[in-house]
């Protein structure tokens, strides 16, 4: 009799305690956690994943469910597709614990909604089974090198004044690296973004980086990962070798106080130089 989902994932219950000790440890292979294989994961996975997210990435996760046609952006092809939120290097697969992140909090702004009640051991069946999909992930819980994202710097966030001063070198490296698509204002009105397509020639805007959010996330360290990886799939590159961590945290700084100044919070006696 084959096994039910239920089972498979009473199962799995016993990863959940695991995650975190075992994102720590490279080249684990799946098929040794708890005596269960890859295989067994996956088809755990698949259940989860026709049952969750088929509705929209399709039945093949190639982004075409039923309801893929009515939104904007549309799902991800998770068989050929870019991903775009990753703490590895532009251009690579993301770690397992990339998926996990996207599955559990969603992607802010768009339909993909955060899973955070589901069970840690279906959220990671479920990212196992979107690693089956492509040939490139190995059968290993860490393949891949995640980028260094340091903690934002407590000498920079920790004060008003001290975000202001980060925040006036910042704006110089935002108006050389990226008001041309995001805009003087950072109101994604740049003059480029009117023609920026993603990889799939489909028009996209730059993010309004006055909302108190971004796709990747609403903290400062959301923005210095997008910053510093890029998003694969879009006109975001990465700037990890264009401005060195200083600069990227000065331009997180330059973000922050334009959230700011969209919520009331600095005025004009707060102008930047």
């Amino acid at each position: 009799m084959q096994e039910s989902l239920h089972h498979r994932l009473r199962r799995l219950a016993v990863l959940a305690g695991l995650i975190g000790s075992v994102f720590g440890q490279a080249q684990t292979p799946l098929s040794f956690i708890q005596g269960m294989t890859t295989q067994q994961l996956v088809e755990s996975g698949r259940e989860a994943f026709l049952a969750r997210c088929s509705g929209c990435h399709g039945v093949l996760g190639d982004g075409q469910g039923p309801a893929a046609p009515l939104l904007n952006p549309r799902p991800r092809n998770l068989v050929s597709g870019s991903f775009k939120f990753r703490t590895t290097p532009q251009g690579t697969l993301p770690t397992l614990k990339d998926l996990l992140r996207t599955i559990d909090q969603g992607i802010l702004g768009t339909s993909m909604p955060p899973f955070r009640e589901v069970a840690a051991q279906e959220k990671l069946a479920i990212a196992v089974f979107v690693r089956s999909l492509r040939s490139q992930f190995n059968e290993t819980l860490s393949d891949q090198t995640s980028g260094a994202f340091p903690s934002p710097p407590k000498e920079i966030f920790a004060k008003k004044a001290t975000l202001m001063e980060a925040a006036a070198r910042g704006k110089k490296s935002f108006v050389q690296g990226c008001l041309s698509c995001h805009g003087a204002e950072g109101r994604g009105d740049g003059p480029a973004a009117a023609d920026l397509v993603d990889n799939d020639e489909i028009p996209i805007r730059p993010a309004n980086l006055r909302r108190n959010y971004v796709k990747g996330g609403k903290t400062a360290g959301d923005l210095y990962r997008a910053i510093s990886t890029g998003l694969d799939g879009s006109p975001m590159p990465a700037y990890d070798l264009i401005f060195n961590e200083k600069q990227r945290w000065d331009i997180v700084a330059y973000l922050f106080y334009l959230r700011g100044r969209e919520e009331g919070r600095y005025g004009e006696k707060d102008e930047l130089p």
